[in-house]
């Protein structure tokens, strides 16, 4: 594996860390009991300033790394076997507990449709759009991608900043149309820029400023009084898009050198997505962070050091436990591929290779 993709993994650990902060600090209701304009109060919108990148990152990494790739259907299975495994899992867990209903069924066993978990229904339309991006791609000219690029982000990004409308669609970076362009935005990274260690230190600088202008945007909106304190901590503001692309492009550049360490970071990425899974399913995401009494700490003067912390043990057993999901799955699939029904889905799988590659 390439020295900068183990950087990207490494960004990827760092995406999924900043989403378990923040769900902490808002499912754990610890931003909202903070008092308004305290310290404590700037510090959580500090981590959160600085976190704006977190999804629109995870969503360029598999742009990245997809863009000019064959599609692979098995791939798109395999991340429906995941969200499916984890909906009913945790349904049932929670349904030998506590009284559950029709619906709450319905949701566990169609859990993209039901939209679950809301990024991972978008992430599922756009692994399946994603060949046709790269079809795109490779036949535009850089003068050609440059000039789509800069219309989708007036139409996507600084259209919304100005009128605060989803006039195309796009109203919180939450959306399909929005994952797409971010998949068009890292292929043109991958595809149209250089190597050079110097921007390196040049995207770390855009990367802090940035996101140090939206924490003064909050700042100012709480001086004047405004309710849409935390507009350019949507995905699609500006603010957030200029420090993702700063990010991305400091992660790219980033010098490193071979070490140990590197088959630890590639095993603990791969378990990122389960980590979401886990934590943040909507019959338990206000469960895990009151076991934590996130809530009633946060009073205190140590509340937004205690979420940070509380976040990495969240983290480190979700890995754990995705990791043992890795394991079992990757036995049972030793027993599974000597059934007719494994013979079946390939072949499924193989036929829709074709059709999306033309053949």
């Amino acid at each position: 594996m390439k020295k900068r993709q183990v950087n990207f993994e490494l960004l990827r650990i760092l995406c999924m860390y900043m989403i378990v902060v923040g769900h902490c600090l808002f499912h754990g209701r610890v931003t909202a009991k903070l008092g308004f304009g305290t310290t404590n109060y700037f510090l959580s919108y500090l981590i959160q300033a600085f976190s704006i990148v977190h999804v629109n990152c995870f969503v360029m990494l598999s742009g990245y790394f997809s863009i000019d790739k064959e599609f692979k259907a098995q791939r798109v299975l395999r991340l429906w076997r995941q969200v499916f495994f984890y909906s009913l899992v945790i349904f049932l867990c929670y349904h030998f507990y506590e009284t559950t209903t029709g619906a709450d069924w319905v949701k566990a066993l169609l859990p993209i449709s039901a939209r679950n978990y809301w990024f991972a229904s978008v992430y599922m339309g756009f692994v399946l759009l994603l060949p046709f991006a790269g079809m795109l791609v490779v036949r535009l000219t850089k003068k050609q991608y440059q000039y789509l690029l800069f219309v989708l982000t007036i139409f996507f990004s600084v259209n919304h900043m100005i009128f605060r409308v989803d006039t195309y669609g796009i109203f919180s970076g939450r959306e399909l149309s929005w994952f797409c362009y971010l998949a068009l935005l890292a292929g043109y990274i991958k595809l149209h820029t250089r190597q050079d260690k110097k921007y390196f230190l040049y995207g770390l600088c855009v990367y802090i400023t940035s996101s140090l202008m939206a924490l003064a945007s909050v700042y100012l909106s709480v001086k004047m009084h405004q309710e849409d304190i935390g507009y350019f901590l949507n995905y699609n503001s500006p603010l957030a898009l200029i420090s993702t692309c700063a990010l991305f492009l400091c992660v790219k550049n980033m010098p490193w050198r071979e070490s140990k360490l590197d088959a630890v970071i590639l095993k603990v990425a791969s378990a990122a997505f389960g980590v979401y899974l886990l934590h943040d399913n909507y019959l338990i995401r206000y469960l895990v962070w009151d076991f934590f009494h996130a809530s009633k700490v946060a009073r205190t003067h140590f509340a937004v050091i205690y979420a940070v912390a509380i976040a990495v043990v969240v983290y480190l057993v979700c890995t754990a436990l995705e990791l043992l999901r890795q394991l079992v799955f990757s036995k049972l699939k030793m027993l599974y591929q000597d059934t007719l029904l494994y013979r079946k889905e390939q072949a499924l799988c193989e036929s829709l290779d074709r059709v999306i590659a033309g053949k």
